[in-house]
């Protein structure tokens, strides 16, 4: 029995002995494992700055196949020119590009030859994804969470193996499924940490993608690819389009000037810096035969387009892709105005309604630091049965001191006065059925001259004059008053802003304004003035903290009339998307109380995250794009005060917010936004 039990014994501590070194050697793989993730991420920092302002040739080589497709792939931007015709297209772009901060911000074609037509393109969306930033917070286009950067760790799981000849490889998962994240291996130097090849893959704005770099070899060359690839996979209301893209860099050949923007296949063949595939040569063969000149080729078959392509071309050129060009003997103005039929261009929140809106983009460049801008925004309103339009003309005179002057005309925006109505009402005789009109309401359109300077990296002024025309909506009860029915301003005005920390810190300003009587038909004198702070604070893995807070008031106004108008503090009445005034805006406020108060007192907190609450759902959590968080607060007159706090997120399909408000403690009601996001960045 004394024996048995010693046999236990020494087999109970055999047992428990090898847990405690199986444990033991998990425990020091774990720390290999994290050991050499940290070298491979603080490659990239030894060498932060190094690509600054490098200049070199890429080409570029792509095959599109469209294995289903209906009517609705021709909406889709750059899909029109496959949306009919053949279902295999390739091409090929020799491009001189320069790069900064791990990122292309300059590229110019110096060759182009595609089966798709000279100067069209298609699923151009994924160049992007030709140049990534493995060391980066985001990877592509400020998106995708890098796992190779520190700051992206805690959000992926690793595995490491060593391999031969110095090498390891890591193979990384997200610990949450997320369009924001991907999955992959690395093979790097296990001394030095450098990333000899990386593959990765995900699904991001409607692509699936695929991409394997592999990268430089030394110095800055390290931290972009000396080749990459990418397959991608788009699927969309039955149409599904497979694209192979392959790119190599640092290409010898430098293409003269005189010969930029060529379409010569011959030309091509001198640049090419591998030999072409076979099945590229045959499609080649097949769509130009011996042809050389490829826009020869496209331009001779225009004779012979059948009456209904053109048509086509008619409807896409106007209708459904973006109109856009250049102009100028060597291109230096260009245009582009936003599709009329496209989901993006609706909008409905609840106090507006469903809104409208297209945008008109313009410039013209003069030299390095000068430019001609036009920026045409308009906007209908179906709930209000209204037109906006801002439209800022605006000549930049030196670009790196964001020196500036600018001609602004704006209309359609509504606006009320209570004061108004009440002098006209108390003048009047009482006969006048005052209830049957809407005398408060009045539209404003103004003109505004205005220049901008920034002294230093910490201070700017902003020195303008307005003048505003207001007139009534409802006219009958003005004129049976023998009341005027429009009011005009005149004023100038000093912007004053400082900034503690350079461009990147919080921002402090302070407007003033001075109404002046007898300039014009200018009837009214006023004060104003307006203090605000805002701030934009990134906090790592694409988070971002927002704040706007500030107040205004008038100190002086005339006896007779005087509108009450804010420039901090005003409706936004052509929405935008996601990205433009969701955050630091009130979103259930009545139209009516940005015009109502001789002080406001407000303050806006925004805080926004990739991966938040609805990303931690399993299948939705994986479509989520960025979440938010929103508190707004604000104090005028009657309203003590007034809150909103909401929750709002976007996706690939479209962006939505939920918002609740009270005024003075009390419930004021739930209201909802929402607006189209397909296609986005397309």
């Amino acid at each position: 029995m004394l024996i048995r039990l010693a046999a236990m014994a020494v087999m109970l501590l055999a047992c428990l002995d090898n847990v405690r070194g199986q444990a033991w050697e998990h425990r020091l793989k774990m720390e290999e494992d994290t050991s050499m993730v940290r070298r491979v991420c603080d490659y990239g920092k030894g060498l932060e700055g190094a690509l600054d302002g490098i200049h070199t040739n890429m080409y570029i080589r792509y095959k599109i196949s469209t294995l289903r497709r209906n009517v609705i792939l021709a909406a889709v931007p750059s899909m029109f020119f496959i949306s009919r015709g053949n279902r295999e297209n390739i091409g090929e772009v020799y491009n001189r590009i320069y790069i900064r901060r791990g990122g292309i911000v300059e590229s110019t074609s110096q060759a182009s030859v595609s089966t798709i037509g000279a100067g069209r393109n298609a699923m151009s969306v994924l160049l992007k994804y030709l140049t990534p930033d493995i060391y980066g917070i985001t990877m592509i286009g400020g998106q995708i969470l890098s796992p190779l950067n520190s700051n992206n760790v805690r959000l992926y799981r690793y595995n490491v193996t060593v391999l031969t000849a110095g090498r390891v490889e890591i193979v990384f998962r997200p610990r949450r499924y997320n369009t924001q994240l991907v999955s992959g291996s690395v093979i790097a130097e296990r001394h030095s940490g450098r990333v000899i090849k990386i593959k990765f893959e995900g699904e991001y704005d409607l692509v699936r993608f695929r991409v394997e770099a592999t990268m430089g070899t030394s110095g800055a060359r390290s931290l972009m690819p000396k080749r990459c690839e990418i397959e991608a996979n788009f699927n969309f209301m039955g149409n599904i389009i497979n694209a192979v893209y392959h790119s190599v860099y640092d290409n010898p050949v430098y293409v003269p000037d005189s010969l930029c923007g060529s379409h010569d296949m011959a030309l091509m063949e001198d640049l090419r810096p591998e030999p072409l595939p076979g099945d590229f040569r045959q499609i080649y063969q097949e769509r130009f035969g011996r042809k050389k000149d490829v826009l020869a080729d496209t331009a001779s078959s225009k004779k012979h387009r059948r009456w209904d392509n053109i048509l086509w071309d008619v409807v896409r050129s106007n209708l459904i892709g973006r109109i856009k060009g250049n102009f100028g003997t060597d291109g230096q103005g260009s245009f582009r105005l936003s599709p009329i039929l496209n989901p993006m261009s609706i909008s409905y929140s609840g106090s507006r309604g469903v809104t409208y809106k297209f945008r008109l983009r313009s410039g013209y460049r003069l030299s390095d630091e000068s430019e001609l801008t036009l920026n045409f925004k308009g906007g209908y309103s179906f709930r209000r049965k209204q037109f906006y339009f801002n439209a800022p003309l605006r000549w930049t005179y030196s670009r790196s001191h964001n020196g500036y002057i600018e001609l602004e005309m704006a209309g359609g925006n509504r606006m009320t006065n209570s004061s108004i109505v009440d002098q006209v009402r108390h003048e009047s005789p009482d006969s006048i059925d005052w209830e049957s009109m809407r005398l408060d309401y009045f539209k404003d359109s103004y003109l505004r001259l205005s220049a901008g300077h920034d002294i230093s990296k910490r201070w700017s002024i902003r020195p303008s004059f307005i003048f505003h025309r207001r007139s009534a909506v409802d006219r009958r009860g003005f004129e049976l008053a023998g009341r005027p029915v429009e009011y005009y301003s005149f004023a100038p005005s000093l912007e004053v802003q400082f900034r503690p920390s350079g461009f990147y810190g919080p921002v402090l300003t302070a407007d003033y304004e001075r109404g002046i009587k007898g300039i014009g038909k200018a009837d009214m004198e006023y004060e104003r003035m307006e203090f605000d702070v805002s701030w934009r604070k990134p906090i790592g893995r694409l988070r971002t903290f927002s704040l706007k807070t500030g107040g205004g008031f008038y100190t002086s106004r005339s006896k007779n009339s005087y509108f009450l108008d804010y420039s901090n503090f005003r409706d936004v009445n052509i929405p935008g998307g996601w990205n433009d005034d969701w955050t630091c805006e009130f979103q259930m406020l009545n139209s009516n109380w940005y015009n109502a108060s001789q002080y406001y007192i407000r303050t806006n907190l925004t805080y926004e995250s990739p991966l938040m609450l609805l990303s931690r759902i399993p299948y939705v959590g994986r479509i989520m794009e960025m979440e938010r968080i929103y508190v707004n607060t604000l104090y005028v007159r009657l309203l003590h005060p007034y809150m909103e706090c909401g929750y709002g997120f976007t996706n690939r399909y479209f962006s939505m917010g939920i918002f609740i408000a009270s005024s003075n403690r009390s419930f004021e009601g739930f209201g909802c936004r929402f607006g189209f996001e397909l296609f986005r960045d397309w």
